[in-house]
């Protein structure tokens, strides 16, 4: 009987750790193992090169990556200048599965700290945190549903023009707040009584 319930237990070859609050998340109609290969052709097509797939666990890693050629590096993890890509997908509702994508840096080396407390999110103007959300969106495109595409592209902001001294065609014109001639039905009682 234990040996029944020893072979029922999950396993996963997804680190333990979960990925940092400020990962960017899409979710696409395709079950666990679909998502995963979709996204890994993705980043690959957008020259990102991958060292770890795992299709039925939902996971990618691209191990660490010289920033400004994406491909694989030896060079020791610190600083802008050598970033990782690590993607979990979850499921999400029937059918569905949330990708959610990180891009990390190392800013500084410290042996007494676990390496995961390390990792620091890509600033959002990094050209590889640009190219992962392009991979999201043509994964919406092709997968999602509009909703989720709009969520991604927010409504561009009206600026606010200055003042230029001209008058507000929208503002009360001066004929509208002057007061009017009392009438005969609206005098106070004092004065229908002369």
């Amino acid at each position: 009987m234990l040996t029944a319930f020893a072979s029922c237990r999950a396993t996963t070859s997804r680190p333990a750790f979960t990925p940092l609050p400020v990962a960017v998340t899409a979710q696409v109609e395709l079950e666990i193992p679909d998502a995963t290969r979709a996204l890994s052709e993705a980043l690959a097509r957008d020259s990102i090169a991958l060292r770890t797939i795992r299709e039925a666990d939902g996971y990618i890693d691209s191990g660490w990556l010289d920033s400004s050629t994406l491909e694989h590096t030896g060079a020791r993890p610190l600083g802008l200048g050598v970033v990782r890509v690590r993607a979990w997908v979850n499921p999400d509702k029937p059918f569905w599965s949330e990708l959610v994508v990180e891009a990390t840096y190392r800013a500084m080396a410290d042996p007494s700290r676990p390496e995961r407390e390390l990792d620091v999110a890509l600033p959002e103007a990094h050209p590889l945190q640009r190219k992962i959300a392009e991979v999201l969106k043509g994964l919406v495109e092709q997968f999602g549903d509009a909703e989720a595409l709009r969520a991604l592209n927010p409504p561009v902001a009206v600026p606010i023009r200055p003042d230029t001294g001209k008058k507000d065609s929208a503002a009360a014109k001066v004929d509208s707040l002057r007061k009017k001639p009392d009438t005969p039905a609206f005098r106070s009682g004092r004065e229908r009584s002369r």
